[in-house]
């Protein structure tokens, strides 16, 4: 059965740190392919005791360590150390230059791709497009995975503007990182829920996964603005929780 694995729902140190929430990335397994997507803190432990899979491929979005932290030792996973050349990892120049994917480990996946915007990759069964650069302070992609039943949107870490819909209206299940109920910061990096109502009204889903959240949206409540939205726009919308898993 095709599912993700949302291995946690936070990117924020605070709420971490506190235990109110867990990190973690995403485990996407459709179509005989396994994919990790964005590796950050607490991942490996979570997949390792969940799952003896091969992986296929990994996924990063940006090098902040929420989404980066156990990037090497997924590589070391996938390659079993770098004894079977196989796999394929798909990462943005940044996480080069700035050495968060150690050196010695670069030769042990069968393929690695440095991200360009607006590209098309391929691990395995599954189609990986990547939307424009987004705007986190920090080189930053989305990705359109198209599996067999679904397009699903990815829309990491990132302030809205207008031109980041295109890539996503083909998408029927979008998941987006909201830390905000309401983000007033001058030039924001984050998203929040009149972004997220951008995106229903523009891309038209069918289902929409709420997480990432901070401080100000949990003390909104987001499983009440899942509710509402579901209602005011005749959707599924999702506030995602620790540890679910989402069957395609």
């Amino acid at each position: 059965m095709d599912f993700i694995h949302f291995f946690g729902t936070t990117g924020s140190k605070e709420i971490f740190f506190k235990k109110i929430r867990q990190a973690g990335g995403l485990y996407l397994k459709a179509d005989d392919t396994n994919i990790i997507i964005d590796p950050g803190v607490n991942t490996f432990y979570k997949y390792i005791n969940n799952y003896e899979d091969e992986l296929d491929g990994i996924i990063l979005s940006h090098i902040h360590i929420d989404h980066s932290n156990d990037l090497n030792i997924f590589v070391e996973l996938m390659t079993d150390g770098g004894n079977k050349k196989r796999g394929t990892l798909l990462i943005p120049n940044q996480a080069i230059e700035d050495k968060i994917l150690q050196k010695y480990l670069m030769d042990f996946p069968k393929d690695m791709h440095i991200i360009k915007p607006k590209t098309k990759y391929k691990i395995k069964n599954i189609e990986i497009e990547t939307s424009i650069e987004h705007r986190h302070g920090v080189e930053n992609y989305g990705f359109v995975i198209t599996t067999k039943k679904n397009k699903i949107g990815i829309v990491t870490d990132t302030g809205y503007f207008e031109e980041l819909l295109e890539t996503y209206k083909k998408c029927n299940i979008l998941i987006m990182n909201v830390p905000y109920n309401v983000n007033s910061k001058p030039n924001p990096k984050h998203m929040d829920i009149p972004a997220v109502e951008e995106f229903i009204k523009q891309v038209k889903p069918q289902k929409l996964l709420l997480t990432h959240f901070n401080s100000d949206i949990l003390k909104a409540n987001p499983v009440l603005i899942a509710k509402e939205l579901s209602k005011q726009y005749n959707l599924e919308v999702i506030a995602v929780q620790d540890d679910m898993i989402f069957y395609l």
